[in-house]
């Protein structure tokens, strides 16, 4: 049986540049087969999946890319879900999404709204059809994408860090719908750094390098253990002259009315560690953007530094990093990314450069200063945002999902980094994501968020 696509020899450099991103690839992909690619922040692996798919610009190219999907354009029968959902939403409304790929291959409009449904069911998004995607969670509209090129049963899906956007029952989900499809002679082709969710349906293990380079992998569990980041966190929960964050019966409604979660409590200590865990969807996002006093509450109280929050008033004392990092970054070089907050506080010359060195090297992204910021890594781009906002010096951090697009070694980084500035410096840490045992001993506060309510807590 002819492989679905072939990869010989296959070379690729952007159009910018005459290193080479990826080098001498080969691979083959047979029907019904899942192979899973590896590899540090900023190897190549969503280049890799660009050239698959026919999406790279025209640059440095050399061997080949053949198969019965390897079409000019990648066709209908190459689907591919990027670690960025949000650049692939195109509708206002989830039915309208996933309906549109249906519309571009002609299928019977009466059709639609069961395979549309189906969709949404083999990837548990359990919202109605006309429900606004721009109102969906970042996990949520990975699951959005997965569904729209499902529902077109591609010969090969590629899914680009699954496991950075997707809460552990999103992924239990995944397999089984990868178990169901490969049966039926579909393909799939992962870039992943945490793979073993997906054990079980793994055919192949490749490593891309640092350098580009493809070569045989193998799986290897995560044996980071985040407790060793340094001891706990000095912030004494009793210290109410320390306290930092105050919320009492917090409510958040969203566009349509409902709470988003309600009657929420929180009190936050100076230099407290703490994380948030929670389903996509389940309000993580949108209660550090009420800290930070982006998003207004509906009702109840909520208190930083003692005063309502106005983001103009946190200015230099709440750094926020973003789920999305492409959302907080526009400057032309990293450098300058890194030095533009310095620059609104009035550091010039010797001091912001000196200032920014550090913070890059902290970061260990010195080597990026001088490339643009929206031609890296999805990983890298959130080391960048990070870098900017910890040059600023926050009091306290509030941190969205910051670990989507790294592997291992950059996870390690970050966690030891914000240890030793929580020590030195007594930086207060609030940390969304859904995947709890990625942190669990590192912080004095747990909580546990779901249906609108945190639900457990632990310190």
């Amino acid at each position: 049986m002819d492989p679905v696509v072939r990869i010989k020899n296959y070379s690729y450099a952007y159009p910018d540049t005459t290193k080479f991103a990826i080098r001498n690839i080969n691979l083959d992909i047979e029907p019904g087969q899942c192979h899973c690619v590896s590899g540090p922040t900023g190897s190549g692996k969503t280049t890799l999946g660009l050239a698959i798919k026919g999406l790279l610009p025209p640059g440095n190219e050399e061997g080949r890319i053949t198969g019965v999907c390897a079409t000019d354009d990648g066709g209908t029968d190459i689907g591919i879900v990027l670690q960025n959902p949000e650049i692939q939403i195109l509708a206002s409304s989830i039915g309208a999404e996933i309906a549109f790929g249906l519309e571009n291959l002609c299928v019977d409009p009466a059709t639609m709204p069961t395979k549309v449904r189906e969709a949404l069911d083999a990837v548990g998004l359990d919202r109605p059809m006309e429900y606004e995607t721009a109102s969906l969670s970042m996990g949520q509209k990975y699951r959005l994408i997965l569904a729209s090129h499902l529902v077109m049963n591609p010969r090969l899906l590629i899914l680009d860090e699954p496991a950075g956007q997707m809460d552990p029952d999103g992924l239990k989900k995944l397999l089984k719908v990868i178990q169901a499809l490969k049966n039926t002679g579909m393909s799939f082709l992962l870039f992943e750094h945490n793979p073993e969710f997906l054990t079980e349906i793994i055919d192949a293990y490749w490593h891309l390098d640092s350098e580009g380079y493809f070569r045989a992998g193998c799986l290897k569990m995560s044996d980071y253990d985040p407790s060793m980041s340094g001891s706990p966190g000095r912030g004494k929960p009793g210290a109410t002259d320390r306290k930092v964050v105050s919320a009492r019966k917090l409510t958040v409604s969203g566009a349509d009315g409902s709470p988003i979660f309600s009657d929420l409590f929180l009190k936050v200590a100076k230099g407290q560690r703490v994380t948030v865990y929670g389903p996509n969807g389940a309000g993580k996002t949108t209660l550090l953007r009420c800290l930070a006093g982006f998003v207004q509450a509906s009702a109840g109280d909520v208190m930083i530094f003692g005063k309502k929050p106005i983001p103009g008033n946190l200015r230099g004392r709440v750094g926020c990093l973003f789920q999305n990092p492409q959302q907080q970054l526009f400057e032309n070089t990293v450098y300058d990314e890194v030095a533009f907050p310095l620059k609104r506080f009035g550091k010039k010359g010797t001091a912001m450069a000196s200032k920014v060195d550090e913070t890059l090297n902290m970061c260990e992204i010195g080597d990026l200063a001088g490339f643009s910021p929206h031609k890296l890594s999805y990983g890298q781009k959130h080391l960048v945002a990070l870098a900017s906002v910890l040059a600023a010096d926050p009091e306290l951090l509030l941190l969205d999902d910051p670990f989507a697009g790294l592997d291992q070694s950059r996870c390690e980084l970050i966690l030891n980094l914000l240890s030793r500035l929580n020590q030195d410096k007594d930086l207060t840490v609030i940390w969304a994501c859904h995947h709890p045992q990625m942190f669990s001993g590192w912080a004095d506060l747990e909580f546990f968020m779901e249906r609108g309510k945190i639900v457990a807590h632990s310190s």
